[in-house]
């Protein structure tokens, strides 16, 4: 595994057991039974190829020159695994920075991994540690018209669906944080609304129709489908980065990160999953170099508990198929283990690892900001986070979460979109003044 994982606490155990139905049969029950081919190089097993999926076990080559398996992959050799898919993966090698109470900022643990597909959310950190900007309104977004921007708060919008009878209809629907939108234009809705209003001294109030106009930013949700957004809501919400643009707030992917900025650099994770292994994890982290190879995506076999791990072909390791792969069959891990794989295998491929060099012996790195005052003051989301450990068939899938308190933006969920009447007129807004005054 790409990691510093550990084998479930049984995994030591030589004795296998079978399920019913071997229970008569001649299988192995030790490891030490299980009969294996002629070693091979790991590089030789390609998804195009009739070897994988397979079951194998890897052994340390001890012809190459000096090379020793990592410690994060040893703690597997010799092990029976699972060998699924093959991937070519371009990964970040990056560190994390910790926010000391006394202000200073230290790159400590363990080298980590990003793959460029990794499915989160960054910001780039400014020379002063604090955070970065983003736009605090509907509005906002609107005078500067991003083709996609993401929304760091709950939002109440109005969808555009077509009714039975052909005629628009409105719907309030929400829309989370995390989400990304298309923008679109600005639309400019007329509300025929009913109010009271007194009809002289000492007379009741009497219903009165009244007509209000409200602006939205009208945008494409992941579904395809039209929204309404007022341009009033207030939260946070960033730009989506794109080459060549002039970028204001923005968030990036890592993909981004790997190919158009120049490394090292300071980024701060805003939303995605957190790494799958236990670490110190802040979510500021120094990405430092890339680093591009094919690895094999394996699953352990005879645990109660089987996990994923990573296998980089170009190790120095040689691997062995089983001669008898039946052998395994109809043991109930194994099934476990292909059924771990099936489910989870791309999505583990995405996610955060730690390096197999468990390098745990780096120097602690100082990062100095340019006004160290000032970060004392504005700067308290640094925390190191007790994470998710391995995935396996006993774990909820890894879910995206922020990696700060929002609570500003959390208030944007409560405010209304739809008033208590009925849209007369809708059209593009064509006004010339600047919508944030609209």
């Amino acid at each position: 595994m790409s990691s510093a994982t550990l084998p479930a606490a049984d995994s030591s155990s030589s004795t296998i057991s079978p399920t019913a139905d071997d229970s008569a049969s001649a299988r192995p029950t030790r490891l030490e039974d299980f009969q294996w081919g002629e070693e091979e190089h790991l590089d030789t097993f390609h998804d195009d190829s009739d070897k994988l999926p397979c079951v194998g076990r890897f052994l340390e080559d001890r012809s190459a020159s000096g090379a020793k398996l990592p410690p994060g992959l040893a703690v597997y050799k010799e092990q029976p695994l699972l060998l699924f898919r093959r991937l070519r993966k371009r990964q970040a090698r990056a560190r994390t920075i910790y926010h000391d109470k006394s202000g200073a900022y230290f790159e400590i643990g363990q080298t980590i991994l990003i793959p460029d597909d990794y499915t989160g959310w960054f910001e780039l950190v400014p020379p002063d540690f604090s955070r970065s900007s983003c736009f605090r309104s509907i509005a906002e977004v609107a005078n500067v018209m991003p083709r996609k921007f993401f929304t760091r708060s709950n939002l109440k919008a109005i969808r555009v669906d077509q009714g039975d009878d052909g005629e628009p209809k409105y719907l309030e629907r929400k829309v989370p944080a995390g989400s990304f939108l298309k923008t679109d234009s600005v639309f400019a809705a007329k509300w025929r609304t009913q109010a009271t209003v007194p009809s002289g001294l000492f007379k009741k109030k009497e219903a009165e129709w009244i007509t209000q106009e409200i602006k939205y930013l009208k945008c494409i949700d992941k579904d395809e489908k039209e929204i309404l957004i007022p341009l009033s809501h207030r939260g946070k919400f960033n730009a989506i980065y794109e080459k060549g643009k002039l970028n204001q707030h923005s968030v990036y992917t890592m993909k981004d990160i790997l190919s158009d900025l120049k490394l090292p650099v300071r980024v701060r994770l805003l939303f995605g999953k957190a790494p799958v292994v236990p670490c110190i994890f802040t979510g500021m982290l120094f990405v430092k170099e890339v680093q591009e190879n094919d690895v094999i995506i394996a699953s352990t076999i005879l645990n109660r508990r089987n996990v994923l791990m990573d296998l980089p072909t170009n190790c120095p390791c040689r691997v062995q198929q089983a001669s008898r792969e039946e052998d395994f069959a109809n043991l109930k891990t194994f099934e476990d283990a292909q059924k771990l794989c099936q489910k989870y295998a791309h999505m583990y491929s995405t996610l955060i690892k730690l390096s197999p060099e468990m390098d745990t012996g780096q120097s602690t790195k100082v990062h100095v900001p340019i006004d160290p005052d000032l970060t004392r003051k504005t700067d308290d989301a640094l925390r190191a986070l007790d994470l998710i450990t391995d995935i396996s068939l006993t774990d909820d899938e890894p879910r995206d979460f922020f990696m700060e308190s929002d609570t500003d933006s959390l208030r944007s969920d409560d405010q209304p979109v739809m008033l208590s009447g009925t849209i007369v007129e809708l059209s593009q807004f064509t006004g010339s003044q600047s919508v944030t005054n609209a």
